[in-house]
């Protein structure tokens, strides 16, 4: 019996699956950074523009073996992958990146979407912090766009992992930090009221 074909494959898998965790991890680390760099409010550009074109070779590598296209390693890189990237655009530009233009598979894609919300957040309340109310409301009414946009994916953990369960953390996310930014506004006016009238 020939089994040549069957170890070439095998070899062959072995090889870009280290491949895929070695630059997966790179990835990771990109994401990651962009994330907390697009919190702080710092240019990540650079690192947007470095991690597509990393996550794109990674793709080209893998894409002959669907063990590890469809693989939990490959699905969790893409939707940190999503979440960085779509998070940039949503907060420099206000667009969000359809799946066609991140060219990832829906599952991830929607994933990553999803914890968008909680990157919103982080982004908003740092606006706060700044004195920047008009931004805060800005990534607020973004994200709350984007959750209704994705509310209309109401398919079992089956089909979609966790999914569910991530829009019902974030439909109370939303509703506290609304919640949240409302009080902050009150709180503002009536300390700039207070400052005119001790002026007087």
């Amino acid at each position: 019996m020939d089994t040549s074909y069957v170890k070439n494959y095998l070899d062959g898998l072995e090889n870009v699956r280290e491949f895929l965790v070695k630059k997966g991890r790179d990835i990771l680390n990109l994401c990651r950074s962009i994330t907390s760099g697009i919190v702080l409010g710092r240019n990540v550009e650079e690192d947007v523009y470095k991690v597509s074109k990393l996550f794109n070779e990674v793709y080209e590598q893998i894409k002959s073996y669907p063990e590890l296209v469809y693989s939990n390693v490959f699905y969790s890189i893409v939707a940190e992958y999503v979440e960085a990237v779509q998070l940039y655009n949503m907060v420099t530009r206000a667009r969000f990146l359809s799946i066609e233009e991140l060219n990832v598979h829906p599952i991830p894609f929607l994933l990553g979407l999803a914890d968008t919300i909680g990157e919103l957040k982080r982004c908003s309340l740092e606006s706060i912090r700044k004195n920047r109310f008009d931004e805060a409301f800005r990534l607020l009414e973004l994200a709350e766009e984007l959750y209704n946009r994705l509310s209309i994916f109401s398919y079992p953990d089956a089909l979609l992992p966790g999914f569910r369960r991530k829009l019902d953390v974030y439909r109370r996310v939303i509703d506290d930090w609304k919640k949240f930014l409302i009080d902050m506004v009150s709180r503002k006016n009536l300390i700039d009221v207070l400052k005119v009238c001790y002026r007087d």
